[in-house]
């Protein structure tokens, strides 16, 4: 699926892959949602936990029944190097709990993203079950624009989320690599944000823009190539921060 030479040389230090799972209209009678979940959590995010590559993984399913992107997986490598191991490029796609034994690609629509770590943003500790919902933002700034909207995050927008209800803790990443199955998305998103949430945030199913609306603000979402956000609710963890629970 990832072309094994592309970049190779920048997948190194910390980084996730984030993978979004959405099933096909002319499967979703002999494939519903439910096998794609036990499978996720039984099999296949398993397999990468047990690798030995990934420290912690999360499943997510989005809020808004409407949203392309039903189901969003997030792998964490202490090293992204680690991402191309046999182990991983290996797990089996295929399953007996799968209507045939044609491969995940036959049922379902398939973007992934590798993105190495840029900044984590928190105002105080809390223990990763503390996370129930996360706001996903991702950003193409435009032509020369990376540096600005990176200013944007650390001086501005970081802060202004921190204040939120419910807010935990923001962690940014830079795309590395994306494949898609499906020719519906053209768009690429160099610029991730996961923005994460406890009791209390009082989010609903869409992102909404935070009030007030800054210049600054305005100006970085004015001037973006392509902008991409959903609310997801968290549905299970593995790994690590699933042993602080």
């Amino acid at each position: 699926m990832i072309n094994t030479r592309a970049l190779l040389s920048s997948w190194t230090g910390p980084g996730i892959l984030q993978l979004f799972f959405s099933i096909k209209d002319s499967s979703s009678s002999i494939f519903p949602a439910e096998v794609l979940e036990r499978w996720l959590d039984d099999t296949y995010i398993p397999a990468f936990v047990d690798s030995g590559a990934v420290k912690s993984a999360w499943r997510f399913r989005a809020a808004n029944e409407t949203y392309s992107k039903q189901h969003m997986m997030i792998f964490e490598f202490p090293d992204l190097a680690q991402a191309l191991s046999p182990d991983l490029l290996c797990i089996p796609r295929t399953s007996e709990m799968f209507p045939t034994n044609e491969p995940l690609d036959e049922w379902v629509e398939a973007e992934v993203r590798v993105l190495s770590f840029v900044q984590l943003y928190e105002t105080s500790k809390h223990i990763e079950d503390a996370v129930n919902t996360v706001i996903y933002a991702a950003m193409e700034p435009p032509p020369g624009g990376e540096a600005e909207l990176e200013a944007w995050y650390r001086e501005e927008h970081n802060q202004q989320m921190s204040e939120q209800p419910g807010w935990i803790r923001t962690t940014r990443f830079r795309l590395l690599n994306h494949h898609r199955t499906h020719p519906r998305e053209s768009e690429k998103y160099s610029f991730l944000a996961i923005h994460e949430f406890g009791d209390g945030h009082g989010i609903g199913k869409d992102v909404a823009p935070l009030e007030p609306m800054t210049e600054w603000t305005k100006k970085c979402m004015a001037a973006a190539k392509a902008i991409d956000a959903a609310v997801y609710h968290t549905q299970k963890v593995f790994g690590e921060a699933a042993e602080e629970q």
